[in-house]
């Protein structure tokens, strides 16, 4: 469960967007009486947004020969990191998660991610120029500065005081000021901690209240 995000540059955690990119979201927007919580609706935000989310809701990693499985409860996001030596998939289709392809530099899994689909909305807007390179590696909580982010109040103690540092620098010029770098802290929690996001079951039975027929 991520803990806490920060800036290395210290300016905050929002990133900083050019006097174009900030035209574009605005433009977006405007065309909306109110543009609708995607959560809501189970729409996920993708990438960068699910790794650096600071809601308690954890990730699940699960790891075989070819690939790390990352299961995000917040809209059941998924995505996937081949480390078994493949490239990135020609003619992919864009997606919110991107396509994800691993290596080990030592002790660090660097994640780099391309085939990022348009997502026009703050904080962490996309093109589809978009790409994100992700450098992981475990540390010790006493080795970093961060602390427990208020979001997390609440929710059950870690395992133990290992951390996952997820150090990601995001390249996109047609919204950013040049590459923006946040790293993320992660601590371990239970198998347990991970539930169902089933906010769609909702949106159905909604419908389904809409079509009741009378009795």
């Amino acid at each position: 469960m991520a803990i806490g995000v920060e800036n290395p540059d210290g300016e905050g955690n929002p990133p900083k967007f050019t006097a174009e990119g900030t035209a574009m979201l605005d433009a977006f927007t405007a065309q909306f009486s109110e543009v609708p919580e995607t959560g809501a609706a189970c729409v996920g935000g993708g990438m960068p947004g699910v790794m650096l989310s600071l809601v308690s809701y954890p990730i699940e990693f699960i790891q075989n020969d070819s690939r790390i499985v990352m299961v995000a409860e917040l809209e059941t996001q998924v995505r996937r990191v081949f480390i078994d030596g493949r490239g990135h998939q020609e003619g992919a289709f864009p997606t919110g998660i991107g396509d994800s392809i691993g290596s080990w530099e030592g002790d660090t899994l660097v994640v780099d991610t391309t085939m990022l689909e348009e997502w026009p909305m703050r904080p962490w807007p996309r093109s589809t120029d978009s790409h994100i390179v992700e450098r992981l590696h475990l540390t010790k909580f006493d080795q970093i500065t961060a602390r427990r982010s208020g979001f997390l109040a609440g929710v059950e103690e870690p395992l133990n005081d290992d951390v996952l540092v997820v150090d990601m620098t995001v390249t996109d010029p047609a919204y950013y000021d040049g590459p923006q770098r946040r790293i993320a802290y992660y601590q371990r929690m239970s198998d347990y901690a991970t539930s169902e996001y089933a906010c769609s079951r909702g949106l159905w039975y909604d419908q389904l209240d809409e079509l009741r027929t009378g009795e």
